[in-house]
């Protein structure tokens, strides 16, 4: 498959990334991929390689993704929201207070340092809400200086 030009969402507006969930959310397919966008006389740290199996640290330039819920034979997988991220601790503590702050009706799923945070948003979370989560923790967790923009790849299954 070959990767989406990425678009840009320009500022923390959610609606547009929020309007692809819906759209993904209708077919019960696909997933979004979303990272903040760094600008070019930013150089980043390379995000650990082979012996990342050795570090607590994932990348420094978080990575967001969300997933459209969808039917299995065995029911209906809810949808998922996680983040790999260059913390080097876990972090849903530390986004208390944050606009990155998990919700108390969502359930965390995973919460690594290196495999990153995975969330499930409450059945009526809405995707406005989701979306507005997930702007929110990327921009908390990025490492590098960074724009107000954030770059989203829209992937159909």
């Amino acid at each position: 498959m070959t990767p989406p030009t990425p678009m840009i969402i320009f500022g923390d507006d959610p609606s547009p990334l929020a309007a692809q969930m819906d759209r993904l959310a209708a077919s019960g397919r696909g997933w979004i991929n979303v990272t903040p966008e760094i600008p070019e006389d930013v150089e980043v740290p390379p995000t650990p390689g082979v012996l990342a199996v050795f570090s607590k640290r994932g990348p420094v330039v978080p990575l967001g993704t969300w997933t459209a819920s969808n039917l299995t034979r065995h029911g209906a997988e809810p949808s998922e929201v996680g983040v790999q991220h260059g913390a080097a601790d876990r972090v849903k503590a530390r986004l208390v207070g944050t606009p990155g702050e998990i919700p108390s009706a969502w359930r965390v799923v995973q919460d690594h340092p290196r495999r990153g945070l995975v969330a499930r948003p409450a059945r009526d979370a809405s995707h406005v809400d989701v979306a507005r989560w997930l702007l929110g923790v990327l921009g908390e967790l990025c490492i590098p200086p960074r724009t107000s923009n954030f770059l989203v790849s829209v992937f159909d299954r």
